[in-house]
């Protein structure tokens, strides 16, 4: 009996006390495994350069040069009827050749009875031409004589005669100002000029969509020639020495214009851009550049 009650009294006590219990669960989440390191890193693209002048550049890309005058406005449209016009007639058209250090290209566009009106082209100068011209020898050769407004500095008059057989004219300049002015005189030939895309070093940029890989392993300066080239084509005249000297050394290249805003087509505006853009930023991305 004693040993009944010892067992009860033993079985009350584990019970009071809540018997053993199991170890706690363990809570903490495993962290997920990982890359010991993180994959080495490529090299990023190489971001196109822009700036405000390269923006400012792109929206004004057609205004190169002052917007055009009265007089620039006759001159677009006479060139663009001038081909008809030598069609019909044996002394208009171009004349060009060289003019002291410079080329010259003298448009003979209307004749009117004895009245003659044209254009001079030169040094990145525009200048309209007004005057007379005078029949010989039943058209064997003819004379003119063609005044420049006067109003710049640099104004002069042109006399020469025209010998259509030999589709040339020889003559003299001679200027309203002789102070720091010098006469010239000239011989030149007919040229007809036409917009050609194939011609240059670069007539890509005139013919498709250049691309950044077309252009960002040249340096400043043939990006500058590049670009200038497309200019070129359209027979702008340059004022800046080298490039005026540069273009005239090529057999393809005429200049008859100042103002290209309207001749230049979309391609050649993109490409401008582009062209700009790396021409402009050269110095910092040279490093990048390949060269």
């Amino acid at each position: 009996m004693t040993l009944r009650i010892l067992f009860a009294l033993l079985c009350l006590a584990l019970l009071s006390c809540g018997g053993p219990s199991n170890p706690p669960a363990d809570t903490t989440a495993t962290a997920p495994q990982t890359e010991s390191a993180a994959p080495e890193a490529t090299r990023p693209a190489k971001e196109r350069p822009s700036n405000s002048a390269s923006a400012h550049f792109a929206s004004n890309v057609q205004a190169i040069g002052p917007a055009m005058t009265a007089n620039q406005e006759l001159m677009q449209k006479d060139l663009q009827q001038l081909g008809q016009a030598i069609t019909n007639n044996e002394f208009l058209g171009y004349y060009t050749g060289t003019f002291g250090p410079n080329q010259i290209t003298l448009i003979l566009a209307e004749q009117q009875g004895q009245e003659l009106r044209g254009y001079s082209v030169c040094a990145g100068n525009y200048r309209p031409l007004t005057g007379r011209i005078t029949e010989q020898k039943s058209g064997e050769y003819y004379v003119c004589e063609l005044a420049e407004p006067g109003n710049d500095p640099y104004d002069g008059t042109f006399t020469f005669t025209i010998y259509p057989a030999k589709q040339q004219l020889q003559g003299e300049w001679k200027p309203f100002r002789a102070k720091g002015n010098t006469a010239r005189t000239y011989t030149l030939t007919t040229k007809n000029f036409r917009y050609q895309p194939t011609v240059g070093e670069w007539p890509e940029a005139s013919q498709r969509l250049l691309t950044e890989e077309d252009v960002w392993n040249y340096n400043s300066d043939e990006l500058r020639l590049m670009r200038n080239e497309i200019y070129a084509r359209h027979g702008y005249s340059f004022k800046i020495k080298d490039m005026r000297y540069y273009f005239e050394e090529q057999d393809w290249y005429m200049p008859v214009t100042t103002d290209i805003r309207r001749e230049l087509t979309t391609t050649e505006i993109a490409n401008i851009e582009l062209i700009y853009e790396y021409e402009t930023y050269y110095d910092e991305y040279y490093d990048e550049f390949g060269r």
